[in-house]
């Protein structure tokens, strides 16, 4: 990714050493993201060879949990852009306070949503899912679900971090758990080496373990690491702050809505597709598999501006809050653009290395002509929502993701596909309409902020009124 850089100075953006440093942050998040990513494209193919119901068990349990844990992640977010605030500028006992006070937030939440995915489960037959396969449901569904609670611990730490600029940790932490993850599920699904054979409820049991194994080895490293074993002294009883948590809740609860609208969007699009007929569905399920790569890493520049933005937002400069945040948006509209390239191009080629029915790779080559069009706009709004996110400015952003994926990208997916009669390009321009609509209210917002100093630095004002 860096020798993308070399074209840069042609181009009227920034100075370069702004996009290596985004850069340098946002790779090994990339690479975290990917390896969440990875545990459950490793559960599809491992479990794939128990056949076609065990496959299907852990796709059903995951779609449900996921659409919980999207919840919980971005709660966990909140932690980011307030501890970079303050590391900024050396309140280091203040980002100790908040990270001991988002472990007990999150630890909160996490027995909150597995409660709420517990209590589920018995529903999960009168959902019109084959009864063949939620006989089989019930230990992996729990064992996933369960895992939650230690994987949102996980995030504590992985935010705190992130706060303080660090991204390696979690990176290596979360890499060496899909390692983890793949061999337990070798042994406990297959029965190899003496473990008793499990099927799919071994693959579960993998990944709670995997997952209990992430939040132990960050305390492990944080505990013997000079430079963050300092943060742990200052921990105690007396630091746990009923106004920390809110402002933690009230910071992680747009952003959690935020992801969970567009999420919500893009899964009802998806629902649409099923719609029209099987080969539809099974194009579009391609399709998504290029765009969940391709945000990843646009997600991973969004984390690194958060973090270069959240800093100079700590230090009140103005114009260091500005260049970090577009130089996110530059480099997401780089990427995102060779991306589009690739999808315009490409699209026939790609589609025929996932289907040989001339349908489906037909219908994915018409959907990844409009996707090279979305695919910009998805880096734009994504990396200016970060750029948000930094600055402290979530509440508006979600009235904007309300607008953008709820009132505009649903109702224009069903009238251009079904209305109109345009079918699956009509559909999934809905929402590439909702990321146009998300991108100009994003950066417009950004902008103006910047442009005054005292709207911009509102936020920091009161939380340092309060403390």
């Amino acid at each position: 990714m860096l020798s993308l850089i070399n074209i840069l100075p042609k181009l009227p953006f920034l100075p370069k050493s702004y996009y290596i440093k985004n850069i340098r942050i946002a790779f090994p998040v990339i690479l975290s993201f990917a390896g969440q990513a990875l545990v459950q494209i490793a559960d599809s193919i491992m479990t794939g060879r128990l056949g076609p119901v065990p496959l299907a068990a852990v796709s059903l349990s995951g779609a449900i949990v996921m659409n919980i844990l999207v919840l919980g992640i971005g709660l966990s977010v909140g932690l980011t852009p307030i501890a970079g605030n303050f590391w900024a500028t050396g309140k280091f006992r203040k980002v100790a306070s908040y990270f001991q006070n988002s472990l007990l937030v999150n630890f909160v939440a996490s027995i909150l949503l597995t409660t709420l995915l517990l209590a589920f489960l018995p529903f999960l037959g009168v959902i019109g899912q084959p009864p063949e396969v939620v006989a089989i449901t019930g230990n992996y569904y729990t064992y996933i679900s369960v895992s939650i609670i230690p994987f949102m611990l996980f995030q504590a730490f992985k935010q705190f971090l992130e706060g303080t600029g660090n991204t390696r940790i979690s990176m290596l932490i979360t890499l060496f758990s899909v390692v983890l993850n793949i061999l337990l599920n070798y042994l406990l699904i297959f029965g190899k080496m003496g473990f008793p054979q499990m099927g799919i409820d071994g693959a579960g049991l993998a990944t709670l373990i995997s997952r209990l194994f992430m939040p132990v080895a960050f305390w492990i490293v944080l505990r013997y690491n000079q430079s963050y074993s300092r943060y742990f002294k200052f921990f105690g009883n007396t630091r746990f702050s009923i106004l920390k948590q809110k402002e933690l809740v009230r910071m992680g609860l747009p952003i959690s809505g935020q992801m969970s609208l567009e999420f919500l969007s893009l899964s009802l699009i998806t629902l649409m597709m099923g719609w029209i007929s099987t080969a539809s569905l099974a194009a579009n399920q391609i399709v998504q598999a290029m765009i969940n790569f391709t945000f990843m890493v646009s997600n991973g520049i969004a984390a690194a501006s958060t973090i270069h933005v959240s800093h100079a937002y700590g230090k009140r400069d103005v114009g260091e809050v500005r260049k970090n945040g577009f130089a996110g948006i530059h480099l997401s509209t780089l990427f995102m653009s060779v991306a589009a390239a690739v999808f315009l191009f490409g699209g026939e080629f790609i589609a025929s290395l996932f289907s040989s029915s001339p349908e489906v790779i037909a219908i994915a080559k018409k959907i990844f002509v409009v996707v090279a069009f979305f695919e910009l706009l998805d880096g734009l709004q994504v990396t200016a929502l970060g750029a948000l996110r930094g600055i402290m400015d979530v509440k508006k952003a979600m009235n904007y993701a309300i607008i953008s994926y709820i009132f505009v990208s649903i109702p224009f997916a069903y009238f251009a596909g079904f209305i109109l009669g345009f079918g699956e390009m009509g559909l999934i321009s809905g929402f590439a309409v909702g990321l146009l609509t998300a991108s100009i209210l994003f950066i417009s917002r950004f902008s103006r902020k910047c442009s005054n100093s005292h709207t911009l630095f509102i936020n920091l004002g009161y939380e340092k009124k309060k403390h």
